[in-house]
């Protein structure tokens, strides 16, 4: 039966794919697992699947009625649904646009691969552009969102990290509410955790220990990561628990895996929910539109189909939107909410002129770089499958080995380029144990050209390999999210102007010398550290100049996926600001934002934990707010 069950999750992800390697990858990789599904494996110790505890899919009467409507299961929305449901005496409708998370997604080396699926990724890509992402695919950015039940909680890297304490000292001065401040937040960081002090330092009291996220360090450590911490110390950095009270330093991983398994926000806060009766999940279900009274300008219900047909159902307290940072705008636009001439070009009548879509923001670093290094063990990503590996063996029987840590055995620092002594970072390096864009199943991810492709692929990607990537952690580019049309199903055109401001250009410029410098300390020089060549349109510039280091960033440029801010929070009388302190849409009632899309600005690191901790808040305020 689980072999049956793996066999059916391969196909699923490969069968749902654009797949393309000029190395064979996807026969090869179909080739392998089938090899491999033949075998005799032993899973005495552990089994698939881990999903046992999925909610059950409903669809409502047309028409029904319940206290509150969350759309989106993702990050937010499996936080705040399942918090309400804990009242008994309220009823509450999740609506998901995806399906159950599959055993596979709990597996957290399979992450690259998921992004390959049509029916858990919302596959966006940017619009096409003559200053970034010039490697990749007519010149657009993929961005995946997450489709399925925990959203891209369910399909990250599950890298947890809260940001710096600046940050929501700027969002309570942003919203002049207190309550956004770090010392504040605090409680809900607490609150959400279980956190593992294993293999990384941890400042006890910035932690908790009885939430239902769980959050460890790696199951185990890597020579090459402790040269990345040891060379941090060379250049008089220590190593930090950045989650702890001092941010800027070297470290390893924390992430949200627990004995070898991925957990997402759907694993940690929804399947504590099965058995509740007053919480029901609609999945597949598609959203078109917000219902709002014109004249009350009260938004009282929801419309959506699934499986053809159209339903409408209505909430008797509010609206919680939570599809996220590109589609809670697209939403609010369809519903008439947003700037009123893009809704007019669209056809659609304005309800409230606001600024929706707009001060897009995302991470954006050069993925370009990488190095090989002494010890021959192959790390591409596609060997994890190969019936010689026993990668899959060993993971299924004890959850050890590479697929039990994903990419979650690297390191991660927070430093200011700009001044080595600043507690507040400019700069993110992402440390990895993998050769990047020479790996095929990540440039294919990535949307690397199939020209570069060809002259990546080498040999010389073979045995051990590591990347840095350096990554604008606070950058000042700002972009936008448009309606394409007014049909709920067309794509949007995003538009994320990466370095259109000069000041993110000279923060990675001097973020790819600080990769370079750490690769010649002796602590990486010990590893046999030297960088791999990767063809790059910058013969016109000197080697190893600025503007040859633009050319390359440029080039592949490569965003995180942490999109923010397009429903931005702040005072009302901000023209720019869409939401209140509170998460309420400004100008209509009974409708509230709960997700990425609501910080003023970005954190200074990845975004999941951020959004639980704002939905761990929205529920103290929803509370408060109906006196439950």
């Amino acid at each position: 039966m689980i072999l049956l069950t793996l066999m059916h999750l391969f196909n699923f992800i490969l069968a749902n794919s654009n797949f393309y390697s000029p190395m064979g990858s996807q026969q090869s990789l179909r080739q392998n697992i089938k090899k491999l599904t033949k075998g005799k494996l032993d899973f005495s110790s552990k089994s698939l699947p881990f999903d046992k505890n999925e909610l059950s899919d409903t669809t409502p009467k047309n028409y029904s009625k319940y206290d509150f409507v969350v759309i989106g299961a993702g990050t937010a929305g499996s936080t705040i649904a399942s918090r309400l449901s804990e009242m008994k005496n309220i009823t509450v409708l999740l609506i998901e646009a995806g399906g159950k998370e599959y055993s596979i997604i709990d597996i957290p080396g399979m992450a690259i691969p998921l992004q390959y699926s049509n029916d858990i990724n919302w596959k966006y890509e940017t619009e096409s552009s003559d200053r970034y992402c010039l490697g990749l695919e007519n010149h657009k950015c993929n961005w995946p969102r997450g489709k399925v039940m925990g959203g891209s909680s369910a399909i990250n890297y599950m890298l947890a990290t809260r940001g710096n304490q600046r940050d929501y000292d700027q969002w309570a001065n942003a919203t002049g509410d207190e309550s956004w401040s770090f010392r504040n937040m605090l409680k809900y960081f607490q609150k959400m955790e279980h956190f593992y002090e294993r293999n990384v330092p941890a400042d006890s009291a910035f932690h908790g220990t009885n939430g239902p996220l769980h959050i460890s360090g790696p199951q185990q450590k890597s020579k090459l990561t402790d040269a990345f911490i040891q060379a941090g110390k060379e250049l008089h950095y220590p190593e930090v628990d950045y989650n702890g009270l001092e941010q800027r330093g070297f470290s390893y991983h924390q992430s949200a895996i627990y004995e070898g398994e991925r957990w997402s926000n759907n694993r940690a806060y929804l399947r504590l929910a099965k058995g509740r009766k007053n919480l029901f999940v609609t999945q597949h279900s598609h959203v078109h539109k917000i219902l709002i009274n014109k004249h009350t300008k009260s938004a009282y219900g929801v419309r959506y189909s699934k499986n053809g047909k159209v339903y409408e159902v209505s909430a008797q307290k509010e609206i919680i939107l939570c599809a996220g940072s590109v589609n809670s705008p697209q939403i609010l636009m369809l519903s008439g909410i947003g700037p009123s001439k893009h809704l007019r070009d669209m056809n659609i009548d304005v309800i409230k002129d606001a600024a929706v879509g707009e001060n897009l923001i995302d991470h954006i670093g050069y993925t370009g770089i990488a190095f090989k290094a002494n010890d021959f063990t192959d790390s591409n990503n596609l060997s994890l499958v190969d019936p010689k590996n026993p990668a899959l063996k060993n993971y299924l029987k004890s959850r050890t080995g590479p697929l039990a840590l994903g990419l979650n055995s690297g390191g991660i620092a927070f430093i200011n380029v700009d001044d080595a002594n600043k507690s507040y970072p400019n700069l993110e390096l992402l440390f990895n144990l993998f050769s990047s864009l020479k790996d095929p199943l990540f440039a294919t991810t990535f949307g690397v050209n199939k020209e570069y492709q060809k002259q990546l692929f080498t040999n010389e990607a073979n045995g051990n390999s590591w990347t840095i990537w350096p990554i604008v952690i606070k950058p000042y580019s700002r972009g936008k999210i448009l309606l394409s049309s007014n049909n709920p199903f067309d794509k949007l055109k995003i538009y994320p102007n990466y370095l259109e401001d000069s000041r993110d250009v000279q923060v990675l410029v001097k973020g790819i010398r600080m990769v370079i410098k750490l690769s010649q300390t002796k602590a990486f020089q010990e590893q046999g550290s030297k960088m791999y060549e990767v063809p790059l349109p910058c013969d016109n510039h000197k080697e190893d100049s600025d503007e040859y280091w633009e050319c390359a960033a440029r080039t592949y440029t490569g965003t995180i996926y942490h999109p923010v801010g397009t429903c931005k929070m702040g005072r009302e009388d901000d023209n720019s600001s869409v939401v209140n302190s509170q998460l309420k849409v400004i100008g209509v009632k009974g409708l509230r934002i709960v997700d990425a899309s609501v910080m003023p600005d970005i954190i200074c690191g990845h975004t999941n934990i951020p959004v639980t901790a704002i939905a761990e808040k929205a529920y103290d305020i929803i509370k408060k707010d109906y006196d439950f």
